[in-house]
């Protein structure tokens, strides 16, 4: 399991990160670097600079490779005692000539120099606004020019001066900029220029242009699939391989930003889970997709909507049936939205093919037009088939066939895709058969899932055993995991109807069973009935047993990424710090339970581990009452108080079943009444306890009829569990489900 995982700026690299973040976090365009800081290198002695232009589509990650640069020249001392990173905004919106760019140049040099020189700093802001005052001087652009080169001189640095969208600047200002500066920047060896641009622009590529030959451009190519798993792992913190990346590589056309965006959001997510969540994720960045719209003229955003629902590389006359416009006009179109880098072209001639640069808009689009998460993963399953060479398909398949029997949206689109005559083959057939199995059993797992919550337990178990005999000698794991847990659920039922012996046997059944089967599928059900065989044993009043089996969950499954699994072994060793005490080991049980609390402390987000931990809390202040630290066990029985939910069943019963052991292990009930008093639970359950705790230590107290009544039950049955040691075998080991 992955505790922490590092902060990441998706839209804005760099920003309040320090440079040893930023380099942590840089693992793929390595390449790329090496060239942009080998130019930097050789510019060091040179006495005209070359100059670098990185180039590619939006969320290619220019705006990362310039922050990794920034923090390379900062602290290799090599480079730092030559060269100093300024480097402009994103997006330079203040510019509207040259006069503009190196005022702009100016102010964020004297912010770049704040921390290593302030009074130097503060005197180029007090220079930056003498010169922004005298705007209207026929020699301004002159002055600024030579305020820059002079901070230049003074520091004994070349400038590194990072722009970006070099391609709006060059749109938007006057013919005379481009040649201006490129003047400069051919004459002056103090300033090296290293700008980004999302696509070709004007004077770049002519000849007679003010650009041409100025800049050694590094493009910066769709990740490979080799680098999407790295990029994935720094960002998740999970390991995936390359088949299972492969679908995350399509899905956002190799875009870092886009698969940053997925694997932050998939953080403990397997890959199943992330296609369904897809949803959420659009929802959560709407406002980015929109504004990308938006900034699209409308005559091209029809072409662009086109391309997006087409999905997958498309020919201009698909695009103009799409888009139910002329093909000609389309191609000019196309043409114009691939010189900007928002579509990608792929051949030449008549045998171009145009598609989305970065391919989640294309989900982004089907959500708001058919608002159907199936219909998503249709046109995904379809896409994938076009992408893939057939041999290459079928490398993946299986991947995309377990994920559809995970889950019933995904079924449902690859159902979809085969009914549109999209997938067809022995395969297919075989995945259809293997479906309708699927969905018979999920069918009865269901009846008995509500069976059993609704009390029903023999009709539940009637359940459960139909899936096992229809489906108990099928060799295949999907199958065989629904197997499983139709035998959990027998189990479950089993025990609830008191009948222990058969509960421990199907315990015993999935554990011989699965135990050995090496099927990380499977791993879930078996930890599971091994600790509800050791809940068994604990009935039996077989302590130690119970303790050994446990300590198998906690040992076997410990290393496991499955965060069901590790909820399990957090069961197992809470379950096992009871025991202890019940044993007469409470310094042992102490340390069980700090452990617990360091290794999941940082996943009390998730309800489930947060449950444990609070349970945790609360048989530590047990532990803390049986070693005579009353001040450490009232102030562990006050958090438990803290993360309390009166409206929780479960942390009810817990709570109940745990009073009386507090009472006998020493805490004072008037001790306790007060705590509870002071944390100001608002809730009448709480307001029963406290009465009964209070009557417990020998108070006088005035409460509605209702109240003193229930408080008295409670009282009976506290003090007479503690006083005869039957607390010790109270319901404080609960039979784990799913």
């Amino acid at each position: 399991m992955n505790a922490t995982r590092p902060s990441i700026r998706k839209f804005n690299p760099g920003t309040f990160q320090s440079d040893d973040e930023l380099m942590r976090q840089f693992v793929v365009r390595k390449h790329e670097l090496h060239l942009v800081l080998e130019v930097l290198s050789e510019n060091i002695n040179a006495k005209s600079c070359q100059h670098i232009l990185v180039a590619g589509p939006r969320g290619r990650g220019k705006t990362m490779l310039l922050a990794r640069v920034c923090a390379e020249l900062r602290t290799n001392k090599a480079l730092s005692q030559h060269l100093l990173p300024v480097r402009f905004m994103e997006e330079s919106q203040e510019i509207a000539n040259l006069a503009d760019f190196w005022l702009e140049a100016l102010f964020h040099l004297a912010k770049t120099t704040a921390a290593t020189n302030p009074e130097f700093s503060e005197e180029l802001l007090g220079t930056h606004g003498d010169l922004a005052a005298r705007w209207q001087d026929s020699n301004f652009e002159e002055l600024v020019r030579a305020a820059v080169l002079g901070a230049a001189d003074r520091i004994g640095r070349k400038l590194v001066l990072m722009v970006e969208n070099m391609q709006s600047l060059s749109a938007d200002l006057d013919s005379d900029f481009g040649w201006k500066l490129r003047k400069t920047l051919q004459t002056e060896p103090q300033i090296i220029l290293l700008a980004t641009a999302t696509s070709q622009f004007k004077g770049l590529g002519d000849a007679d242009g003010p650009f041409f030959e100025l800049f050694r451009i590094i493009h910066l190519d769709p990740l490979t699939v080799s680098e999407c798993v790295e990029l994935w792992r720094m960002a998740s913190g999970e390991e995936r391989d390359n088949r299972e990346i492969k679908p995350l590589r399509i899905l956002t056309g190799g875009s870092p930003r886009l698969l940053v965006i997925v694997a932050t959001y998939a953080e403990h997510r397997s890959l199943r889970q992330l296609l369904e969540e897809l949803v959420a994720l659009v929802d959560d960045h709407t406002e980015y997709f929109r504004g990308h719209l938006e900034a699209i003229a409308k005559t091209e955003r029809r072409v662009y909507l086109a391309v997006l629902d087409l999905w997958q590389a498309s020919s201009p006359a698909e695009i103009a049936s799409r888009a139910r416009m002329d093909v000609r006009s389309v191609s000019a179109l196309l043409a114009r939205l691939a010189n900007r880098g928002i579509v990608l072209v792929e051949g030449s001639g008549r045998k171009r093919l145009y598609s989305a640069t970065e391919r989640l808009y294309s989900i982004y689009y089907k959500l708001r037009r058919e608002r159907d998460e199936a219909a998503v993963v249709q046109q995904l399953i379809q896409f994938m088939t076009v992408f893939y060479s057939s041999e290459k398909l079928d490398e993946i398949f299986e991947v995309i066939q377990r994920e559809a029997i995970k889950s019933p949206v995904i079924r449902d689109g690859f159902q979809r895709a085969i009914s549109v005559g999209k997938l067809t083959g022995a395969r297919i057939d075989r995945a259809k058969e293997l479906f309708a199995q699927v969905q018979a059993a999920d069918n009865l797992l269901k009846e008995a899932s509500g069976l059993y919550r609704t009390g029903k337990l023999e009709e539940s178990i009637e359940a459960c055993e139909k899936v096992i005999d229809q489906f108990g000698n099928s060799d295949v794991t999907e199958l065989q995991k629904l197997v499983a847990i139709a035998l959990v659920h027998k189990g479950l039922s089993s025990s609830g109807r008191g009948e222990l012996d058969l509960a421990m046997e199907v315990w015993d059944a999935i554990i011989d069973r699965f135990g050995n089967c090496g099927k990380q599928e499977l791993e879930e059900e078996v930890a599971l009935a091994l600790v509800n065989k050791g809940v068994m044993h604990k009935y039996r009043d077989e302590p130690e047993i119970a303790r050994s089996i446990w300590r198998i969950v906690a040992e076997q499954f410990r290393d496991s990424d499955s965060p069901e699994l590790q909820v399990l072994v957090a069961t197992s060793l809470s379950y096992l710090a009871s025991v202890q005490i019940e044993l007469g080991n409470a310094k042992d049980a102490l340390n069980i339970i700090n452990s617990i609390e360091k290794r999941f402390r940082a996943f009390d987000q998730d309800w489930r581990f947060a449950l444990q931990l609070w349970r945790t809390m609360l048989t530590k202040s047990c532990a803390l009452f049986a070693l005579r630290d009353p001040p450490a066990a009232l102030d562990a029985f006050r958090q438990t108080c803290v993360g309390f939910d009166p409206q929780d069943n479960e942390m009810i019963g817990y709570f109940l079943a745990r009073l009386p052991a507090l009472i006998a292990l020493g805490a004072s009930a008037g001790d306790l009444a007060e705590v509870l008093t002071t944390e100001g639970i608002d809730d009448g359950f709480m307001d029963i306890v406290i009465v009964a705790l209070r009557k417990i230590s020998g108070e006088t107290v005035r409460a509605p009829a209702e109240v003193l009544e229930v408080a008295e039950d409670l009282r009976k049955q506290i003090e007479s569990y503690s006083s005869t040691g039957d607390w010790l075998s109270l319901d404080s080991f609960d039979v784990t489900s799913h």
